[in-house]
């Protein structure tokens, strides 16, 4: 997907079938929990889809009305047939929906709106190369499944904030469509009709904003690039507006244009601003902005998450990681979508590296290997292929160690197999590839575009890290000889546990000889499971070490696992009054727990109970009714797949009146 999710908060959402209620939301990038959760609706992806068809755009037009909630809703569908004597068609509607009628210009056509889906009865029946144009009205209040298809909620208390997020089955719980990543239509339209007091925000160029003088008004919004049906979103709320420019050339610019809650807007902006340094810095590295004749911007939403949504990502949360996850995906995930859910992480993965490429030109290139450090220690604990076999559960789609973190990790060992010249062509290349772009992939078109601009013959490197499972474990063991006065042989083997897909890893391995005059490195190709290469050195060996700048996802015998990094620091100022900071560091997403203690025991404070993401975090402690004195404020986070604790501290401090 699309979405990572930064913390745990409490929302209130209305559906069709209860009052509101607070449902805790789940962080989608360590998703292997999330089918304990219960909140995931599991939907079989095994659906087939009209394949007699051919959607080329959607015009959809909804009215939202709150208080009660509903949605009226008319979608125009036009269809290109593939198939020689049709006379049914049929659409993705979900039954918690009722359609009103079915019509094709005038003329009324009779339906059936049963177990999730609309047959339509064409008459006459239409041959291959027709087009049918299709119009369906229909109302109701969708429920929503999957994380959070189309939801009546809220923020800052009371006001409405109505949003979508269809990825990856959701679409039609709200609009009738053919639900399914292979079929992308070449352009669409959503009119939103809203109280006016609200904005209504979509994908592509506002065309026009109606007053309808009747305490409503009309945002009607165009894409005219090819968009993939779960790309297509709503956003209505009481917006503040935010814009800004990407200037691409001296005298080009496109708008960037952020629909943000008023009370949010101020302490966002130089977060915001960030935007145009990440549109100039993925631009240069995959082409230009896919959709630079629209738009890109971000609409704040009630899930604490974020979804790339076509030229207007949705955002619960803003730091740099996830606008870089998001804004990644314009390329990776909307220019080109995977073909289907097996291959997500041509989407995930991508996206999930694009994190790893801000760090690097942002920060430098020792940010972008400590990302890489803990996307991997993510990545080894990833169970089964990341070609997903099973794509009857939103949550084996979305696994965040397997296609978000080794996704990542399979392109950075790419990197590191072709080199960076060579790798920066792939990336480029594959999303300008006129055969993808604008269209749908799969892993064989991805590595189609890495042999031709590497010259390589991949098929070992995609056959086991996207096909296969688990990972090398190396036992390594060595021995020298003195040759001569000037020469020495270092004998070093490399021992494979046995894997079972496939029972050995083959990949190029750096391997640094340490000796009494230098360092020395040479790159082997590890081809089998018991392997011993020889070494000429001119002195003496004194050690050695395997896949120094750590390119392969590994574990070596006698080495230790990657470290992550967690600390908190002591308050400052200390002692306090009437406020005191505390900052603290995260390795790597967790559960945070931070809770302040008088001497005897007693909770006085909850400064923190969330997941958060890998990071630097301040908290502030503002006594109140408490006396002076002497208190304890201790940190716990915990591994959100399996509630283990991974950092536990306790400091003290002194509170002065």
């Amino acid at each position: 997907m699309k979405i990572i999710l930064l913390l745990i908060l409490i929302f209130n959402f209305k559906t069709a079938n209860s009052s509101e209620s607070e449902i805790f939301d789940i962080p989608v990038h360590e998703l292997e929990k999330n089918a304990k959760a219960g909140y995931y609706n599991f939907i079989s992806s095994d659906y087939q889809s009209d394949t007699n068809i051919d959607v080329i755009y959607y015009f959809l037009f909804l009215e939202i009305k709150t208080s009660p909630d509903f949605l009226l809703g008319h979608n125009r569908i036009l269809t290109k047939i593939k198939k020689y004597n049709i006379n049914s068609v049929f659409f993705d509607l979900s039954d918690n929906m009722t359609v009103d009628s079915v019509k094709a210009g005038n003329s009324l056509l009779s339906f059936s709106h049963l177990m999730n889906k609309v047959s339509i009865n064409l008459d006459p029946p239409l041959n291959k190369n027709d087009y049918a144009d299709i119009e369906i009205y229909y109302h109701g209040v969708p429920v929503a499944t999957g994380f959070g298809s189309f939801v009546f909620g809220f923020h800052n208390v009371s006001e409405p904030a109505i949003w979508s997020l269809s990825e990856p089955f959701g679409a039609s719980d709200w609009f009738p469509c053919k639900n399914t990543p292979s079929d992308k239509a070449d352009s669409s339209s959503v009119s939103i009709k809203c109280d006016s007091s609200l904005t209504a925000v979509s994908n592509g160029i506002l065309k026009s904003v109606i007053d309808n003088n009747d305490g409503t008004k009309t945002f009607s919004w165009y894409c005219s690039y090819p968009i993939n049906v779960y790309c297509i979103s709503i956003a209505v709320s009481n917006y503040a507006q935010y814009n800004s420019f990407f200037r691409y050339t001296i005298s080009d610019s496109m708008p960037v244009v952020n629909y943000i809650y008023p009370e949010n807007l101020q302490k966002l902006k130089p977060q915001l601003d960030k935007t145009n340094y990440m549109l100039n810095l993925f631009s240069n590295l995959f082409g230009l902005y896919p959709f630079i004749n629209e738009k890109y911007g971000h609409a704040e939403f009630g899930r604490i998450a974020g979804m790339e949504h076509q030229t207007i990502s949705s955002m619960g949360v803003f730091n740099d990681n996830i606008m870089a996850h998001e804004l990644g995906h314009q390329w990776f995930g909307d220019k080109i979508t995977c073909r289907n859910w097996e291959n997500i992480w041509l989407n995930e993965g991508f996206a999930t590296y694009c994190e790893a490429l801000y760090n690097e030109f942002a920060f430098g290139k020792i940010s972008y290997h400590e990302f890489i450090k803990l996307r991997m220690s993510d990545a080894k604990n990833a169970v089964g292929s990341i070609y997903v076999k099973d794509v009857t559960s939103i949550n084996e789609i979305f696994k965040g160690n397997r296609s978000y973190a080794k996704g990542c990790a399979v392109l950075h060992m790419l990197r590191g197999v072709t080199g960076d010249s060579v790798f920066f062509k792939i990336m480029k290349s594959f999303s300008e590839d006129t055969a993808l772009a604008y269209k749908t992939a799969i892993t064989e078109d991805f590595q189609r575009v890495a042999e031709n601009e590497s010259g390589k013959d991949l098929d070992y490197f995609f056959s086991q890290w996207i096909y296969g499972e688990n990972f090398p474990e190396y036992n390594v063991s060595w021995t020298t000889e003195k040759l001569s006065s000037s020469e020495y042989k270092a004998s070093i083997n490399l021992l494979q546990k046995v894997n079972t897909s496939p029972v050995f890893f083959t990949m190029p391995v750096v391997i640094i000889i340490y000796t009494s005059s230098g360092d020395t490195s040479f790159t082997v190709f590890n081809n089998s499971l018991n392997q011993t290469i020889e070494f000429i050195v001119n002195s003496m060996p004194l050690n050695f070490k395997i896949d120094p700048d750590n390119l392969i996802l590994k574990t070596v015998k006698g080495e230790d696992i990657i470290p992550v990094s967690f600390s908190i620091s002591q308050n400052f100022p200390n002692p306090f009054n009437p406020e005191t900071n505390i900052n603290y560091s995260l390795g790597k997403p967790a559960f945070v727990n931070i809770t302040v203690y008088d001497v005897l025991g007693k909770n006085v404070s909850v400064l923190k109970s969330e997941f958060q993401r890998e990071g630097n975090y301040n908290v502030k402690f503002y006594p109140a009714g408490i006396p002076s004195g002497v208190y304890f404020y201790r940190i716990t986070a915990k591994d959100s797949e399996n509630n283990k604790i991974l950092y536990s501290d306790v400091k003290k401090m002194i509170l002065v009146k």
